[in-house]
């Protein structure tokens, strides 16, 4: 027993002996000081018999607070019988009428008690019949419920409590005309933190993946993004040219839809080699382990047992199952198969490849039919290249309309274009405007006109308009920074193998030449030969193996003893000693001490060889392997491992790290010889010349090779440098030509030689110009982005990111507990604001007594107890250098958690005050404050609406939230306050605004004026003002006008006509490029077509409705009382 004091009742002031656990304890006393008496059961309390399943121990009554499994509403009073079931009614406001409450019968077997825990937010009505709130303080298996309200604690049995139902608080106005009036304090916190949150909504269109994403914003993938999520089917091919970024693009969609459905199934489809990246990347970056409901699945592309539909499918590196497709192979074509059944069976499918169309009709019409299987089941590859061989005129049309040209060339190129669209009517007006603004000389209505036409037409002739492409340009580097391009500088060491190969290989080429000459296909076939045969140049090994393989085969005698001739010259050379030891001597003087070096061998075995050479030089702990020898999650590790180490170190690689991988960190970038193939060169290049941080310093790359240029290795290189050009610039795009090229190349060594090498380069050069104009007439198709309107996401975005410190502030304002008194109270933990930190849920105050913040313990264990522990930071660049680091933004579980509290909250939506103004010479002055977010929600439904019900239904199975991100984007959403007089007038003159402008101050004693909050005492001196019979509708007709006011005034209805021009703009767009497309169909196509023009009508009639009639939602409410004199005086 402790020494207790009353706090009321005839017994205030005098001390007791209580027990310690007051009140869990069943004591000898109570708050009064009297001797407790026995728990008796009230009179009018009406026992139901007991709920079967989880409502078990007492019995149901009426007047209990019951949660039920079959909906969502959160806590329910039982009211009555219905049937075999219960009644529940669900409690939104004190101002609410009884009779308006949402009831809902539910079975018995559903219920379970809502748990009266610390800090849940309650609702009574006192003897006075006026309503109170308060928090419960403690409650015990007694059912004895002990609550703190403003200036009073004390027991209060359950059926006379309410608890608000777990919706957003809908009406506020409700605890304002029932007199429950909080402190400005809060409102002055959390409407600053929540009008931040609607910035950041309608910045990125309602994409919170976006922003609250550990990753850099880039225009490009950030767009792409949109296009994707803004559409109600999300089926498309990321065709990105390679370091681009399509992974960061897919890592955003992902990251979306599981905001959006935290329990999604993601089945992700991967190279080998690819998967510990895919899963370290959406971790890092994209936070996937924070959606514990989530089923996400990484699977390898060559085990389709593994494969399962899901609600989105991933699959990169898309076209290496695609050439499966036709595989006489029955095993490969069973795996594509395989494909085909998942893709079909998901609603949500990304492909990733930077395989163009262009000379992959096969491979590129399977990944169509994977994306549009009804669509396409009956087109072949003929039908697909005739399809491109159309484009291509049209392309080259657009590449000679550029806005620049003379009047006169314009005019030609818009003839040619109109010709080319006869029945196009629309067209047809773009041709006429174009032309105008040609006659008038208007430079900047020419650029618009063009873009339109490019964009109009562009659609009609996409190879599918779920196909997003982005190249290189110019534009895009000055935006999105690479690591470029480096010509690598040749490192001779000393070693004759160079030169041996290249004279035993001279005397096998003549002999095979001999054989094959007259015979095209031979020939190709021979100088393939020739070309791994140069590859190995650097492998004795592999060569002596090569000429022996070659040599069981059906070659001829005088063939067959060259090679027998190679084996004997190779058959005691030895690897290590003439290469991989004269190789890792070299590298030791390449770099300094703190830089990372990709070194690429000829062969497995070689760069194994390698490898063992340089651990005896640098030591195990610097050298790491990738190689194909090594199973992929170790190779993985490995590389994890490299890009982490921060001191000189060596990444030892074969062909597996090829394809796919990201090493744009490496500083030193080492080939040693040269792959055959010019498309393995690129793909190995663009593993370091991807994008690149702004401090990042240029990577360099090196070249080992004997010391004779005379030989086919050096020809070879001639020939990538001087031909290709590929040390200078990316050929991804050109890969056919590369590979046709590549065979030219090596066709004209294997006639003439080494001395054939200047031929050779004319020829790629030409093979390269013609392939690179046919390109560019197909991505002056493909590569546009075409949008129905000037707005961007990106724009808008790094508008919000360049105030990010503001908003660090107010949130750290709202949640700090050693900011501002009255807040959320969340104990802070290092400095999240311009480092590392947090906000914890549990601290403590001076005398070690423990402190939770203001928020019920249920809402606390279901959404912050599991963010326990976690870092964040406000700082972007934080985020990205840090590893499993929260970013605080709009999208974030933490952020997006107290927000979701705030809205459901009723603590400063309702606040009350008495300002003191000194200089104030006029009458006491009552004014309402009214705060709206004003949005377009296209899928509210009221009963008059037939055509968002239609949309409904013609959605359903699809990305319906995609519909409300195209709303937001059209019409962002925005918050208005309105200040209303008693008599519902708005108060615009400047006086009164001025009066009103300023925060909340609590009065000082040596200071004259301040702000009263009008609590339950001082409510008395406001019901002076307006008397309590006119207090509800008083606020209730201010409420009214104001509505109609904020509907009514000028930036609105501005806004409003905006938001109609650009969906009407964007339908009609949408619309005219189905129905182009729809006009050159059949079959089907045609009839895919009809269902998505129906469909986009339906939307584009919903979203037209509701930013016409936008929804209004108001946040907050007050009330403040203008005077001269203090609260207190008369």
């Amino acid at each position: 027993m402790v020494m207790q004091f009353a706090s009321r009742g005839r017994n205030a002031g005098k001390a007791f002996w209580g027990c310690s656990q007051y009140p869990r304890c069943r004591g000898s006393r109570d708050a009064t000081g009297d001797v407790s008496q026995p728990r008796q059961l009230p009179k009018n309390r009406v026992a139901t018999p007991a709920a079967s399943g989880r409502a078990r121990g007492r019995s149901l009554s009426r007047g209990d607070l019951l949660i039920s499994s079959e909906n969502t509403f959160g806590a329910g009073k039982l009211v009555a019988r219905d049937g075999e079931n219960l009644l529940l009614e669900y409690f939104d406001a004190p101002g609410q009428d009884p009779s308006a409450r949402y009831q809902e019968s539910v079975s018995r077997r559903s219920l379970t008690r809502l748990t009266l825990s610390p800090e849940l937010r309650v609702f009574w009505i006192d003897q006075q019949d006026r309503w109170r709130s308060g928090r419960i303080i403690e409650s015990n298996e007694h059912n004895d419920i002990y609550v703190r309200g403003h200036e009073w604690e004390g027991f209060v049995p359950e059926e006379k409590l309410f608890v608000r139902w777990d919706r957003p608080l809908s009406d506020p106005v409700g605890f304002g005309e029932a007199g429950l009036l909080e402190s400005p304090l809060l409102a002055d916190m959390r409407l600053p933190f929540l009008q931040g949150i609607l910035r950041q909504r309608s910045a990125v269109h309602g994409m919170r993946a976006v922003l609250s994403s550990c990753i850099e914003l880039h225009e490009h993938q950030v767009e792409t993004a949109w296009r994707v999520l803004q559409d109600p089917v999300q089926r498309y091919l990321l065709a990105d040219e390679v370091g681009l970024g399509k992974t960061i693009e897919s890592g955003i969609v992902v990251r979306q839809q599981l905001l959006d459905k935290p329990s999604l199934r993601v089945q992700l489809i991967l190279p080998p080699f690819l998967v510990e990246q895919w899963k370290r990347e959406l971790t890092q970056k994209f936070r996937i382990h924070d959606f514990k409901r989530a089923q996400i699945r990484f699977a390898r592309d060559d085990e389709p047992q593994h494969w399962e539909p899901a609600d989105l499918l991933i699959v990169d590196e898309a076209h290496n199952l695609a050439r499966m497709a036709g595989s006489a192979d029955p095993a490969l074509a069973a795996r594509f198969a395989r494909l085909a059944e998942v893709a079909s069976a998901s609603p949500r499918l990304l492909m990733l490849s930077a395989t163009p169309a262009l000379h992959n009709e096969d491979a590129f019409l399977a990944m169509l039919k994977l994306l549009d299987p009804a669509v396409y089941a009956e087109t072949t590859a003929a039908d697909l290249r005739r399809r491109l061989e159309a484009r291509a005129s049209i392309g080259r049309i657009f590449l000679g309309l550029q806005p620049g040209l003379p009047s006169s060339l314009l005019k030609a190129r818009l003839a040619e274009i109109e010709a080319e669209f006869p029945g196009d009517e629309d067209l047809t007006a773009i041709v006429a405007r174009t032309g105008e603004a040609i006659r008038a000389q208007n430079t900047d209505a020419v650029v618009l006109e063009i873009q339109a036409l490019r964009n109009h037409v562009a659609e009609v002739y996409r190879v599918h308009r779920r196909m997003l492409r982005t190249r290189r340009t110019a534009a895009l580097e000055g935006s999105y920074r690479v690591g470029g391009r480096r010509a690598p500088k040749v490192l001779a060491f000393h070693s004759t193998a160079d030169q041996d190969a290249t004279e035993v290989l001279d005397r096998w080429r003549e002999q095979a030449l001999a054989a094959a000459e007259g015979d095209r296909e031979a020939l190709s076939a021979t100088g393939r030969a020739l070309a791994q045969a140069v590859s190995f140049t650097l492998d004795p090994e592999a060569l002596r193996d090569w000429a022996a393989e070659r040599a069981s085969t059906g070659v001829d005698a005088e063939e067959r003893a060259a090679l027998e001739r190679v084996i004997r010259d190779l058959a005691f050379v030895s690897r290590r000693d003439t290469v991989s030891r004269p190789i890792a001597d070299a590298m030791s003087y390449l770099f300094s001490a703190k830089e990372r070096v990709v070194l690429f061998g000829p062969t497995t075995a070689s760069a194994a060889e390698i490898a063992d050479e340089l651990e005896e030089l640098l030591g195990s702990k610097s050298v790491f392997r990738h190689l194909a020898s090594e199973p992929p999650d170790q190779a993985e590790r490995a590389l994890r491992r490299f890009e982490q180490i921060r001191s000189a170190a060596v990444l030892v690689a074969d062909a597996s790290a090829e394809e796919g991988r990201n090493l744009q960190f490496a500083n030193v970038l080492v080939h040693v010889g040269l792959p055959a193939e010019a498309n393995r060169l690129e793909q190995r290049i663009g593993r370091c010349d991807r994008w690149a941080a702004k401090d990042t310093s240029p990577w360099r790359s090196y070249m080992i090779a004997g010391e004779t240029e005379n030989s086919f290795a050096g020809a070879w290189r001639r020939i990538l440098t001087d031909g290709f050009g590929i040390f200078d610039v990316s050929v991804a795009s050109l890969q056919q030509a590369v590979d046709e090229a590549t065979d030219e190349a090596w066709r004209i060594l294997l006639e003439q030689g080494v001395i054939g090498v200047g031929e050779a380069i004319t020829r790629v050069q030409e093979m390269l110009n013609r392939e690179i104009e046919r390109v560019r007439e197909q991505d002056a198709l493909d590569s546009l982005e075409t949008t129905a309107d000037e707005r961007s996401v990106y724009a808008r975005m790094m508008d919000v990111e360049s105030v990010a410190d503001e908003f660090a502030d107010l949130t750290d304002r709202l949640l700090s507990a050693k900011r501002v008194p009255g807040n959320l109270r969340f104990e802070p933990i290092g400095n999240p604001m311009v480092d590392l930190g947090g906000y914890e849920i549990l601290g403590r105050l001076p005398g070690k007594q423990a402190q939770i913040p203001l928020i019920p313990a249920w809402r606390l264990l279901r959404d912050f107890v599991p963010l326990k522990g976690h870092q964040g930071t406000f700082s972007r660049s934080i985020a990205i250098e840090k590893d499993d680091v929260h970013l605080y933004r709009y999208g974030d579980q933490f952020i997006d958690a107290v927000s979701d509290f705030l809205w459901h909250d009723d603590r400063g939506r309702a606040f009350g005050m008495w300002r003191w103004l000194p200089d104030w010479r006029r009458d006491d002055t009552p004014v309402y404050r009214f705060d709206y977010a004003v949005e377009a929600n296209p899928l509210e439904f009221p009963k008059t609406s037939d055509l968002r019900r239609e949309l409904a239904r013609v959605s359903l199975g699809m990305d319906q939230l995609s519909i409300t991100r195209r709303a937001d984007g059209m019409l962002p959403p925005i918050i208005v306050t309105v200040w209303m007089s008693a008599d519902a007038t708005e108060l615009t003159t400047k006086v009164h605004l001025d009066a009103l402008s300023t925060p909340y101050v609590k009065p000082h004693p040596a200071v004259e004026g301040g702000d009263y909050a009008l609590n339950r005492t001082r409510i008395e001196r406001a019901y002076e003002l307006i008397s309590i019979s006119d207090w509800r509708s008083s606020w209730r007709n201010a409420e009214a006008a104001a509505q109609q006011l904020v509907l009514g005034r000028e930036n609105i209805r501005d806004a409003v006509a905006r938001a109609s021009a650009i969906a009407s703009s964007d339908a009609t767009t949408r619309l005219l490029q189905l129905r182009l497309r729809a006009a050159r169909s059949s079959g089907a196509e045609l009839e895919t077509l009809e269902q998505d023009i129906y469909r986009e009508e339906v939307v584009a009639g919903a979203l037209a409705e509701a930013i016409r009639t936008p929804t209004l939602r108001l946040d907050s409410t007050g009330l403040v009382i203008l005077s001269g004199r203090s609260i207190g005086e008369d």
